[in-house]
This record gives C-alpha cells, sequence and structure tokens, in this order.
C-alpha cells in the first residue's frame, strides 16, 4: 500500500542548520560530492542538470539515524544516508523507487520561495489529482509502498542549491 507521512521539525533546529552548513562548505571546497544524477538510469535522469550526492560518513550517517529514531521517523538504523544538492535546472521525473521499501527526503534550506521550483509533487491515488509539496526547512517526508513521484526543475534563478537529505532503505 502506498503511503507517505510528513515530519515538521524533524532534528532540533540547530541540528538541521548544521547540517544545512556542512552541506554548503563540502559544496564550497569541492569535497564529498563525489557523483551526480548521471549515474542514475537515464530514465530518471532524462534532462536534468547535475543533482550532486554525498554519502555521509559513517559515524555522522549514525547519529543522524540515531536522532529521527528518537523522532519516530524510522524505527531502525538499516538506511543507507545521503546528502544531495540539487542545482539549478536539476528535477527528478515521475518515478516510484521501486528497488526501496522506504524512502525518506528531510529538506535543508532554511528558506526556500516556491517560485524557485523543486517542489516534491505527488498524487494520492488515480482518482485525486496531483499534489505539491514546498520545500520548508526541517520538515520532512517518508514514502512507503512506492508512491509515484517527482519534483520539478529548480529554477535558474535560485540563489543556491536545493539542498536534501536522503534516506533509502533497500529491500532485501
Amino acid at each position: 500500500m502506498e503511503s507517505l507521512t510528513f515530519f515538521d521539525d524533524v532534528f532540533p533546529a540547530e541540528f538541521c542548520r548544521w547540517l544545512l552548513e556542512d552541506s554548503r562548505a563540502n559544496l564550497a571546497r569541492g569535497r564529498g560530492f563525489s557523483r551526480s544524477n548521471h549515474h542514475w538510469d537515464p530514465v530518471i535522469v532524462r534532462a536534468s542538470q547535475p543533482v550532486l550526492v554525498r554519502d555521509y560518513e559513517p559515524e555522522l550517517a549514525r547519529l543522524i539515524l540515531a536522532k529521527l529514531r528518537d523522532r519516530g521517523v524510522v524505527d531502525d538504523l538499516d538506511y543507507i544516508v545521503m546528502n544531495y544538492a540539487w542545482s539549478r535546472l536539476s528535477y527528478i521525473p515521475w518515478h516510484n523507487d521501486a528497488k526501496h521499501c522506504t524512502a525518506i527526503t528531510i529538506f535543508l534550506n532554511p528558506q526556500w520561495d516556491r517560485d524557485w521550483g523543486g517542489l516534491f509533487l505527488y498524487r494520492d491515488g488515480e482518482e485525486s489529482g496531483f499534489r505539491g509539496i514546498e520545500p520548508r526547512f526541517n520538515t520532512g517526508l517518508r514514502n512507503d509502498g512506492n508512491l509515484e513521484h517527482a519534483t520539478t526543475p529548480v529554477a535558474i534563478d535560485a540563489p543556491e542549491p536545493r539542498f536534501t537529505l536522503q534516506l533509502f532503505k533497500t529491500r532485501d
């Protein structure tokens, strides 16, 4: 069954700000973001500009997961934990994360105008219309059950990348 759960104040605000600053610093120094969406299936990449991907060091990944478990976002620590920097004109087309049983997105930017794009889109059932979620600081969503979703392109005038935490629990 498809299921989407929303979370406000996922982390203590100070920790979420630290994660954002860590993302910005690693991007500015050219460190950590070792690959991009161009290693993904071409059906998922399409014409997107780069989404830079960084794997968190194991110690930081464990800390993030422990905080998410304490908050009730995850039940266990068996997740891949990554940091994405969504560049201008990057997006992801409609897909369902079929190889994962759970996918989690946490938005890090403290300010994000909806005109800058990067909206999370989904459809809650065949009869319903499309719904969209604006990226909001320290909010998250958990996709259990492979709900089909997409993101709109980040606008050319966005002042910085759209930074997110991405967590995936792979099927056994």
